[in-house]
């Protein structure tokens, strides 16, 4: 059935006559319409409503109204333009009224903001007396950014300095009772697995639901490691005895300790006995203790680890001839 009826219709408008009528039926329809829409017309329509200007300071607080409606005068065009594109007010700050604690617009003062972003409306009434705002105290404090990194080694290799966080604290703004509680924030964890080159990249910061209203400088931080191959040395160094009494002279054995120092292969070759400083307390001995123990004091801040290989040295005192 349906076929037949759609082959008569394409038989009908294959005649010249019937075509030239379907196309003088489309001009006068297009006419018709441009003709309607220059009309002017009234009609509602329904704003959006954005607020700007708002100092930092300050917190807008509770639900300000997002969107309302007013009825308006305009050409079929604009009216038509409007309710498929729906239109946003912008309020500022400045306009509006300050009265005590109250921070408030009046009908008149949101149709003159429509007017003058709106020029082709008449607004004939407003389905508003007025328009109010709560505002806040806002706050900025900084507080550290706090990684939570894990890391394993491939065999021999290790971070040769200490780990970046750029930057390694951001501001937080927002209600000065709920910034007052944070003291730091965290990244999100994040496992770093047979790690053999140095780490260079971004990891996002964890931030609890219950904070998320707040305002963050940034809600990613870069992290960066230098990782090196280390390998081992030993070195001999000599022990400096401390409050050892005036009159008396000490002999050690062994006369130098040994150390096992761990440092970034690059910076091996840099380690002098001169950078370590190791000391004996005379005041340890006694008379039930007969030798020192050697302490490393001073170290260079490249090597990650010392060992004294020497735990215990033995020694000899002479009295000094007066």
């Amino acid at each position: 059935m349906v076929r037949k009826v759609s082959n008569q219709i394409k038989s009908l408008l294959s005649r010249p006559k019937a075509s030239m009528f379907f196309m003088f039926l489309v001009i006068s329809f297009f006419i018709w319409f441009l003709i309607t829409l220059s009309d002017t017309y009234v009609s509602r329509l329904n704003f959006s409503v954005s607020y700007s200007g708002i100092p930092e300071e300050k917190l807008v607080l509770g639900s300000p109204t997002s969107s309302f409606e007013a009825t308006v005068q305009a050409t079929g065009f604009k009216i038509l333009t409007y309710r498929l594109f729906r239109q946003n007010v912008e309020l500022p700050y400045a306009d509006f009224r300050k009265q005590n604690d109250s921070i408030y617009m009046l009908s008149a003062d949101v149709e003159s903001a429509i007017n003058r972003q709106h020029k082709s409306l008449m607004v004939r009434r407003l389905d508003l007396d007025s328009l109010k705002l709560t505002l806040g105290e806002n706050i900025k404090k900084y507080v550290p950014v706090v990684p939570r990194l894990f890391f394993s080694f491939e065999e021999d290799f290790d971070i040769s300095d200490s780990i970046q966080v750029i930057p390694d604290s951001i501001w937080v703004r927002g209600p000065e009772d709920i910034v007052a509680k944070v003291d730091r924030v965290h990244t999100i964890v994040k496992n770093y697995k047979n790690v053999h080159n140095s780490i260079d990249g971004a990891i996002a910061l964890q931030i609890p639901d219950s904070l998320h209203n707040l305002e963050y400088e940034t809600e990613q931080v870069t992290i960066k490691a230098q990782v090196e191959r280390f390998s081992e040395k030993i070195i001999a160094l000599e022990v400096q005895v401390k409050n050892l009494p005036e009159n008396t002279s000490i002999k050690l054995y062994p006369p130098k300790v040994e150390i096992l120092c761990k440092a970034p292969i690059s910076q091996l070759k840099n380690i002098r006995a001169s950078d370590f400083v190791v000391v004996c307390d005379f005041k340890d001995a006694n008379d039930e203790v007969s030798y020192l123990i050697p302490q490393i004091i001073e170290k260079p801040s490249f090597v990650s680890g010392v060992k004294l290989i020497d735990q215990k040295i033995e020694f000899l005192t002479k009295i000094k001839q007066q």
